[in-house]
């Protein structure tokens, strides 16, 4: 062998002998075995999991994700999954020594052809959902959009290539400004796919509507009629008026935004259904004053039921502990939040899309 490939070799086995000792290499290990069961297994599988042994719990969880992985593929490759699989473990005897036949070879070729079929499909799937999400961003208003009299910062994260949370920023006329954030049920492309028929419904209609209910109650309309019966959506629209210290709102099966007052911290009530639960619904709306340095924040559940390693919930005390007494801008806030969110929750893989909005009167 040349002296240059010799040194290639060396250097190939170098880093793979480095990156095996680095302990990162095991904790990424470890999160991708843990994606692995949960997107495999079903609950009650992973429940049972829990009540075995470690060795036990190995042999049910390499037969399990195998059984599933298996009946996920297509008719055809699970043929040639079957064929490759029953020429690679055929052996023959020849004296005292098993060797494999040559069979092997075309066995491990077959399996091969397997996998490179399946990551062809998802490398086709993930450029499709990049495309997604970068027509999603582009559709996303400015973080930090500038207002007489108002401060605001509006930041949304997705968990998966494509986003199910919405946040928009709308400037109409007479100094109105509208503000959404709406959170469909579920996550991936579906939600994503009906985020911006949501987003674009609102667009539609909020630059000729006054009346926030009555906004809000035809959005609801549209959202029934061209949705999956199954599905929903939240949506916390607000309006108010450069200038001026009043907001308008309605809670449509939201959860309740936060209000920081000069004298502590309070929450909005309880909102009205969800869209799309029901054809015809009415949606109160809701009016309140905000002195200067007052805020109004606005989050999805993805913010509240970040996990962490141990499954537990980051909860809405911590974020009303992380709120009290802060005389910081909207972004300075903001960015304090998710840094105590990414803290809590670690290495762990969010599991919903997280949106925050935060506003401040001047």
């Amino acid at each position: 062998m040349a002296p240059n490939e010799q040194q290639k070799q060396r250097t190939v086995f170098s880093t793979l002998r480095d990156d095996l000792r680095n302990t990162e290499t095991f904790t990424t290990l470890r999160k991708e075995s843990k994606a692995i069961t949960n997107f495999y297994l079903t609950t009650e599988q992973r429940e049972e999991l829990k009540r075995m042994k470690n060795i036990r719990r190995s042999f049910f969880i390499s037969g399990w994700v195998l059984k599933a992985m298996f009946f996920k593929l297509t008719p055809l490759r699970r043929l040639l999954f079957v064929v490759g699989m029953l020429m690679i473990v055929t052996v023959r005897a020849s004296g005292d020594n098993l060797t494999f036949d040559g069979n092997a070879l075309v066995g491990g070729a077959l399996l091969v052809l397997v996998i490179v079929l399946e990551l062809k499909d998802k490398l086709l799937a993930h450029d499709e959902l990049e495309e997604g999400r970068h027509i999603q961003v582009l559709l996303m208003p400015e973080r930090t959009p500038t207002m007489d009299g108002w401060s605001a910062w509006l930041y949304t994260r997705s968990a998966n290539e494509v986003c199910g949370d919405l946040i928009d920023f709308l400037r109409m006329e007479n100094g109105r400004i509208g503000i959404a954030i709406a959170d469909v049920a579920g996550k991936g492309l579906h939600a994503a796919l009906l985020t911006t028929k949501l987003q674009s419904t609102i667009r539609a209609l909020a630059f000729d509507e006054v009346s926030v209910s009555s906004l809000v109650k035809k959005i609801n309309s549209i959202f029934h009629r061209d949705s999956p019966s199954h599905l929903f959506a939240s949506l916390f629209y607000i309006e108010i008026t450069e200038r001026a210290p009043l907001l308008r709102y309605v809670n449509a099966g939201h959860l309740p935004a936060v209000i920081m007052r000069t004298n502590g911290i309070q929450e909005t009530g309880k909102g009205d259904a969800a869209l799309g639960l029901m054809r015809t619904v009415d949606f109160s709306e809701q009016a309140i004053d905000l002195a200067g340095g007052e805020y109004f924040v606005l989050y999805s559940d993805g913010l509240t039921e970040a996990k962490n390693e141990r499954g537990e919930f980051f909860g809405k005390e911590r974020l009303l502990r992380l709120l009290q007494n802060t005389s910081n801008t909207p972004e300075q806030i903001g960015h304090s939040i998710l840094r105590e969110i990414d803290r809590f929750t670690g290495s762990t893989t969010p599991s919903d899309d997280l949106s925050l909005v935060i506003l401040q009167k001047k």
